[in-house]
């Protein structure tokens, strides 16, 4: 049986939102120096990332005062959920509205319920939470995992917290889960790969903290620094696989123990260019 195959999680670990881009992967700031990583914002004391997905439609052929035979569809609307934070975030909330932070100096501001509602920009969300290898019966069993839930394509609507005596405030995101026509790492859902060919989002199954960073290519840089640097499992013989792609084609990296990714040839210039990894907390 397969490690990390079952799983059973706990709680709520972290959260990071970035926007999407064209491509289907997280757009990375312009100013963003060739060879720094990049992996969103990160959502700030997350209470709770959740996600439902859409009921099929069930139709049902009757006849005889009887149903004889119930037909199952496609849904007819897509996968909704929450990210719930006890920190309202300015910086946040301006990501996630596509407004302005029109403050200055020590005062901070920005608009909700604004006219942008309709036209946000799409994000990627992703988050993570520890879990225990539950495959009864393997040595395996028993050790502590991680679970990320991976969403690709989401519109987010802002819900402001309460202001209520005797309760801490909880800032809410309601969040609609579009599908997207590639994965994590840019390439292309297919039945060969895949069994499918659009998906609203991927779970995760990790031995390790998981670990999503984004570059841009320029043609001359070779090496390009993780974000999380020295805790970077990087030997993946023997704990867990580095993933490189670039411009969604699976690509050969190698990464040291300062976490600097080496390519055997600079990526292109503008190559978008995805790592995914595992890290020691």
């Amino acid at each position: 049986m397969a490690i990390n195959e079952k799983s059973t999680g706990i709680g709520l670990r972290f959260v990071q939102v970035g926007l999407r881009d064209s491509d289907g992967l997280m757009a990375i700031p312009a100013g963003t120096a060739v060879g720094t990583a990049y992996a969103g914002q990160r959502a700030l004391k997350a209470r709770a990332l959740t996600i439902t997905p859409a009921e099929p439609q069930r139709i049902s052929a009757s006849g005889d005062d009887g149903v004889y035979y119930t037909f199952q569809e496609a849904p007819d609307d897509v996968p909704s959920g929450e990210l719930r934070t006890q920190i309202s975030d300015i910086a946040l909330i301006t990501l996630m509205t596509s407004t302005k932070d029109f403050g200055s100096g020590n005062m901070r501001a920005v608009v909700i319920g604004s006219d942008k509602v309709g036209q946000e920009e799409p994000l990627i969300v992703w988050g993570s939470r520890k879990a225990t290898d539950t495959d009864t019966g393997y040595s395996h069993y028993g050790n502590t995992i991680w679970e990320t839930y991976f969403l690709l394509n989401v519109i987010a609507s802002a819900r402001p917290s309460a202001m209520e005596r005797s309760t801490v405030g909880e800032f809410v995101w309601s969040v609609a889960a579009n599908n997207s026509s590639v994965d994590p790492y840019g390439r292309t859902f297919s039945e060969a790969i895949h069994g499918c060919t659009e998906a609203p989002f991927v779970i995760f199954h990790t031995r390790y903290p998981f670990w999503m960073d984004y570059f841009e290519g320029d043609g001359a840089e070779d090496e390009f620094t993780l974000t999380k640097t020295t805790s970077v499992i990087y030997d993946e013989l023997t704990t867990s696989p580095i993933r490189c792609f670039v411009d969604g084609v699976d690509t050969a990296v190698t990464v040291n123990a300062s976490g600097v990714a080496t390519f055997a040839a600079p990526p292109a210039d503008g190559a978008k260019i995805a790592i995914q990894y595992e890290y020691i907390l």
